[in-house]
């Protein structure tokens, strides 16, 4: 079996077998939040290290069927993402656990990491762009993570090898820098209330003179007020600036 992506010894989960009859309200939730997205999500455990869950939303099966990516695991990595990016998720996984590891256990549940990779689809070499977001859905008795509750959704931005940590209720987000396999705090990031407006209304597919009309601004305010968020957002378009504000819970 594959074990770069499995996590360090010291980060691995002590559960009793007994404890996994209790786990199907987790199962339940998350069949029942799979039916309200496109997104595909599955559930990683951290114990026996395979997918606990995984929705049938085709987007992550990269053509396989469920029961075939369930069955997989781990492997199902190796067989469909790029070496390139498989070396990129082996760092950032390793930096995560020693991330929540420095968190107090009864916040640990409050982060989610995200970061783009690509997948490749079944019988094809057509490369995938994914966003994939993790959070702990459940810890074992010492803090450790158990089980780990995964959205794949298609990237917004064209962005690779760059990873993020967030908290809930929280500004607070931290930058993987890949150099030194650490978590960088970054600066908060404030959007005005015109800046806001023009996400939400160019949400909705109105053109800069549409908006311009609606916040009763100039064209060339709108314009301006596009070229702000661009440069707060890293990004080089609206939609991309949609996407961003919206993961990073800014609107």
């Amino acid at each position: 079996m594959p074990s770069r992506l499995y996590p360090d010894s010291v980060d691995r989960p002590r559960v009793n077998p007994e404890a996994y009859q209790d786990l199907q309200p987790y199962i339940d939730s998350v069949v029942a939040l799979s039916r309200l997205t496109y997104q595909s999500l599955y559930i990683i455990d951290y114990h026996r290290m395979n997918f606990l869950y995984v929705s049938d939303n085709p987007l992550f099966l990269c053509g396989k069927r469920v029961e075939e990516v369930q069955q997989e695991g781990y492997a199902f990595y190796y067989e469909h993402v790029p070496s390139e990016d498989i070396a990129f998720l082996t760092a950032v996984n390793r930096a995560g656990f020693e991330f929540f590891r420095r968190q107090p256990v009864e916040e640990r549940c409050s982060y989610t990491i995200s970061y783009n990779f690509q997948l490749y689809k079944e019988g094809t070499s057509e490369l995938m762009l994914i966003n994939h977001r993790l959070t702990p859905l459940k810890l074992d008795e010492e803090g450790n993570i158990w089980l780990a509750l995964c959205i794949v959704s298609l990237a917004s931005t064209s962005q690779r090898h760059t990873a993020y940590i967030t908290q809930a209720y929280s500004k607070n987000c931290w930058q993987y820098t890949p150099s030194s396999g650490r978590w960088r705090l970054s600066e908060t990031i404030e959007l005005s209330e015109y800046e806001k407006a023009v996400i939400r209304l160019a949400n909705q597919g109105l053109s800069v003179s549409e908006i311009a009309v609606k916040i009763n601004k100039s064209e060339d305010s709108v314009k301006g007020y596009r070229k702000s968020l661009f440069v707060k957002l890293d990004v080089a378009n609206i939609s991309e600036a949609i996407a961003v504000a919206t993961e990073h819970r800014l609107l």
